[in-house]
């Protein structure tokens, strides 16, 4: 499971998809990772993502690996959602939206779920522009550098490389624009 999911990973950095979706899959990784759930916001944005066409599994992996950091800046997600929920302009609109049906299935009066929702849409260009740049950093300057190591080569050696390796064959036939 470890191993398919590593060779997955490697494939996709490797292969020929275009480094904006890698860059937008990181970006709603972040997204969704910072909105608590459930609540509609949080249930939209996981159907956001199978809408557009991006990387699932790196959406996943980076949901995942920004899930751990929340908790550090979840003060100043807080901080925002006050903030923005108390914009004096904004009042007469929460109001007219928190008196349809729909709308306070969203939590946004909670300043966490404001803040978090509002924070994730301000990042998810710099956080995307940002993930682009460093695919294409790796793809050309780090995987060769990598690839003809002398501690790689020794590595792919070794009978785990052995099955990561063909693990990423298979991902490749299964999927060959992964490769």
């Amino acid at each position: 499971m470890v191993i398919r999911l590593v060779a997955k990973l490697l494939a996709l950095l490797n292969s020929n998809r275009r480094s904006v979706e890698i860059g937008a899959s990181i970006a709603f990784g972040l997204w969704l990772a910072l909105v608590p759930a459930p609540n509609l916001l949080f249930a939209a944005l996981v159907l956001l993502v199978f809408l557009v066409k991006i990387n699932l599994g790196m959406t996943i992996i980076s949901f995942l690996v920004f899930l751990l950091m929340v908790p550090a800046v979840d003060p100043l997600l807080n901080a925002l959602g006050a903030e923005v929920l108390t914009v004096p302009s904004l009042q007469g609109f929460y109001r007219s939206a928190y008196a349809t049906p729909i709308v306070p299935l969203t939590r946004f009066n909670d300043t966490l779920v404001a803040g978090s929702f509002v924070g994730g849409a301000a990042l998810f260009v710099p956080v995307m522009l940002l993930g682009m740049l460093l695919v294409r950093l790796y793809r050309k300057y780090i995987h060769a550098r990598i690839a003809h190591s002398k501690i790689v080569k020794a590595i792919m050696a070794s009978p785990l490389a052995q099955k990561i390796a063909a693990a990423v064959k298979q991902v490749q036939r299964v999927w060959p624009s992964a490769g």
